[in-house]
């Protein structure tokens, strides 16, 4: 009788087994017992295995921040858009100690820039934070005095690292900027390149949104720029030709997209994307909020509205894509394919009464990757 053998499991296999056993906060603490182990974490492969067993840490939404008067802190929501609401981030960055309070100023894949509230520039301190472990890390003085915007670059699927691009002044004139980039391994801020000017008109460099590897920022007039923190090189890219102020730019699910605003978004707008080779946008989704607001009393009464987030999703070839909406009092979901309305789960207490106004500059994407600082 022949009796096949079981493959013989090595030393990395038997650990890596326990390992992946764990709750994440305590796997987070092995990477510190010894390199072995923090080798294994590390391996992108456990990282796979990891998050397909362990499908409870799965969320992906958005921060929705506002700054209230004489408050110390930013106001904060959270609303999931999929995955599990009880794996959600808390609504609070207290856990990062400063005596100035904490404000939102970049997100992208699962972790937020964050920084000082309160204060100058001069002592604004910055910090790179993942908020459902609760880790952060105080990055190095940027040494300039005005910060116009400061952005993560950190695609998962290409590399474990991430990269932190600020868009500071020049010392050349009012109208110059210069590029400085943060790299962990490095630990360090070094300057990319010389200065670039920029035109009178405002640039959203606070805005920054990272999409087929670059940043992006757009501006209030034509101009639109693109940089990629491997490559280092800043490119101007199209924008649609006609005079308009930004009503929502933003990236989901691989797609980058714009709306904008040629008056009260209340009459509908169109829903553009970008091509992936830069060649220009078109008209992704057209929306008739006459025949969103047939079904809805908040959207037919109200005399403005604001875009919060998109969300491009497909199942089976089936669009499933969405978008949240923010009116007087109210947030609104529906799909793009036929209106039909959604619930907007939180696990936060919305307080419709204080009569805040929400747009899509005070929203930060969130899904939560295995990561760890």
């Amino acid at each position: 009788m022949c009796y096949s053998k079981a493959p013989k499991m090595n030393n990395n296999d038997v650990m890596s087994d326990i390992l992946l056993r764990l709750p994440l906060k305590d796997l987070v603490g092995c990477k510190c017992v010894c390199k072995w182990w923090n080798t294994l974490i590390s391996d992108p492969i456990f990282k796979l295995n990891y998050s397909l067993r362990n499908p409870q840490y799965n969320i992906s939404g958005f921060f929705l921040q506002k700054f209230l008067y004489l408050e110390l802190h930013s106001k904060l929501l959270f609303f999931p858009c999929e995955g599990r609401v009880d794996a959600a981030p808390k609504p609070s960055l207290s856990f990062i100690e400063d005596d100035k309070g904490v404000c939102i100023q970049h997100s992208c894949n699962g972790l937020l820039i964050c920084s000082s509230f309160r204060c100058g520039e001069e002592d604004r301190k910055y910090y790179i934070c993942k908020p459902t472990t609760k880790q952060y890390f105080p990055l190095p003085n940027l040494e300039c005095r005005t910060v116009f915007g400061i952005s993560i670059a950190y695609d998962p699927n290409r590399s474990p690292h991430y990269k932190i691009v600020s868009i500071c002044d020049s010392y050349l004139s009012k109208n110059h900027r210069q590029i400085k980039i943060y790299s962990p391994v490095t630990g360090s801020w070094k300057p990319s390149g010389k200065p670039f000017t920029v035109p009178d008109e405002d640039m959203l460099f606070n805005r920054g949104v990272f999409w087929n590897g670059s940043l992006h920022w757009i501006g209030m007039g034509n101009l639109a720029l693109r940089f990629d923190p491997e490559t280092e090189l800043m490119l101007t890219m199209p924008m649609p030709p006609t005079q308009r102020k930004p009503g929502y730019f933003g990236e989901s699910g691989g797609h980058l997209l714009l709306v904008e605003a040629y008056g009260p978004l209340t009459a509908g707008f169109d829903i553009m994307e970008m091509k992936a080779d830069y060649s220009g946008w078109f008209v992704k989704y057209h929306l008739n909020l006459d025949q969103v607001a047939r079904r809805c009393q908040a959207i037919e009464r109200a005399n403005r509205l604001s875009i919060l987030h998109i969300v491009h999703n497909h199942v089976e070839d089936v669009d499933e894509s969405f978008i949240v909406i923010h009116v007087p009092g109210e947030f609104v979901s529906f799909k793009l394919r036929d209106y039909s309305f959604m619930d907007l789960q939180t696990n936060n207490h919305v307080d419709s009464g204080l009569g805040l106004w929400y747009s899509w500059e005070g929203v930060y994407p969130y899904t939560n990757t295995f990561f760890y600082l």
